[in-house]
């Protein structure tokens, strides 16, 4: 994929987050070059294989979403709304871990300080891989760990 696309819908997706972020207390997200280098590695491995799989860089959170289209990339926004939809499964009040909210909370994880998005078209398909890492990583698992970095929306 070209390059200025990939540098386009990384910052609709940057500017995206930020804002989602903004609305539960968690500070901006800054791009890296190193974490945009190999989410875009990663991403066009997926799209060859077709399907999804984690990458398990060490002390990384990661975001991995296949988008069907009508040829157009999807937009920075969508993606992120699409995650950011899966806040309907996460309970506040009762803050962990849970496989239907990991890409929402992932997102919003208060202690993650910088980002990395790949994208890549699937062959012969109108599908997109979309892959985000971040850093350091969210969706820790130990006690209070999800009561401090995902706070509820702001009203």
């Amino acid at each position: 994929m070209d390059e200025k696309v990939c540098a386009e819908f990384r910052d609709e997706m940057v500017k995206s987050h930020n804002t989602l972020r903004n609305h539960h207390g968690s500070k901006q997200l800054r791009i890296s070059e190193d974490l945009n280098r190999d989410t875009q590695m990663w991403a066009n491995i997926i799209a060859d294989k077709g399907y999804v799989q984690f990458s398990e860089f060490p002390g990384r959170g990661e975001n991995v979403i296949f988008v069907e289209t009508n040829g157009q990339r999807p937009s920075g926004d969508t993606v992120t709304e699409l995650w950011y939809k899966e806040i309907e499964n996460y309970d506040h009040l009762h803050p962990k871990w849970n496989k239907d909210s990991m890409n929402f909370t992932q997102m919003i994880w208060k202690s993650s300080n910088e980002m990395g998005i790949g994208i890549s078209k699937v062959k012969g398909q109108n599908k997109y891989v979309i892959v985000a890492h971040y850093k350091p990583s969210g969706n820790i698992n130990t006690p209070g760990e999800f009561r401090k970095n995902v706070l509820p929306p702001n009203s």
